[in-house]
């Protein structure tokens, strides 16, 4: 813990507001070049077992980019939902940030999206209805919100869903259903 502590007293990451994502998405060369995003499979594995991704979102494009470049291979596919009620700078990074590649694309319908709500889920379907006939090949759908940030890398993520070999992995209960919804 105090290494820790030792590192990120000199640590001050410079966070992009979102005007200057619309400035640095004009090229779009250089945007991805300049934060890093990986553009070509790095291995056979994950190029042959493609994933689709939603990400939901309303507030942050600093966090949701750093997520999205975290989970970005070009042999995936990501759909972005924004929240209907998302800042119109929030829309217009984001929008900029998919145009910069071929495989992000933002949802075209969009829900006002009220968490623990069943809105959460039409954000998804929105999704998940788009995304299947841009890239029948992906194998498997994983949705994220805008403020997560994965544990896995895309590789410990296709090894992982190899094994289930088509099957699921939600687990539900009735036993602690709520009778306000």
């Amino acid at each position: 813990m105090n290494k820790t502590y030792k590192l990120l007293e000199n640590f001050n990451p410079k966070v992009i507001n979102d005007k200057e994502y619309v400035y640095m998405t004009k090229n779009c060369s250089s945007f991805r070049n300049i934060r890093g995003y990986i553009r070509s499979p790095l291995n056979s594995l994950e190029e042959m077992f493609p994933l689709a991704f939603s990400i939901v979102m309303y507030k942050d494009v600093y966090q949701a980019e750093r997520l999205l470049r975290s989970i970005y291979r070009p042999q995936n596919i990501y759909c972005i939902h924004l929240d209907r009620k998302a800042a119109r700078d929030v829309k217009e990074a984001m929008k900029c940030i998919a145009s910069c590649f071929e495989n992000v694309f933002i949802a075209s319908q969009l829900h006002s999206v009220r968490w623990g709500t069943i809105s959460v889920l039409d954000a998804e379907l929105s999704c998940m209805t788009e995304l299947l006939p841009k890239h029948k090949s992906w194998k498997y759908f994983i949705n994220l919100t805008g403020q997560e940030f994965p544990l896995k890398t895309n590789y410990e993520l296709v090894r992982i869903l190899t094994v289930y070999d088509g099957a699921n992995d939600i687990w539900g209960t009735t036993d602690r259903k709520s009778t306000k919804r």
